[in-house]
């Protein structure tokens, strides 16, 4: 006599295969949701290629002062 309450062991191999199946498509989905929250949460500005390339301009020059006032 089984102590399960199933009627055979296929029968519990189904449950077992579809509770792992359930715990492991909600922690997945879990995860999408923390990783969306995440992305949500760090908004970064969007980068003006004009911008960048007038910081870059000023650096450069600025090196370039220092290297001249180095060699005096």
């Amino acid at each position: 006599m089984a102590i399960y309450p199933f009627k055979d062991e296929g029968e519990i191999k189904t449950t077992k295969i579809a509770a792992i199946i359930g715990a492991i498509s909600a922690y997945i989905q879990e995860e999408e949701k923390a990783k969306a929250a995440a992305l949500g949460a760090t908004h970064r500005p969007e980068v003006n290629p004009w911008q960048l390339f007038g910081r870059q301009e000023l650096m450069r020059t600025r090196t370039q002062w220092q290297v001249r006032k180095a060699r005096r």
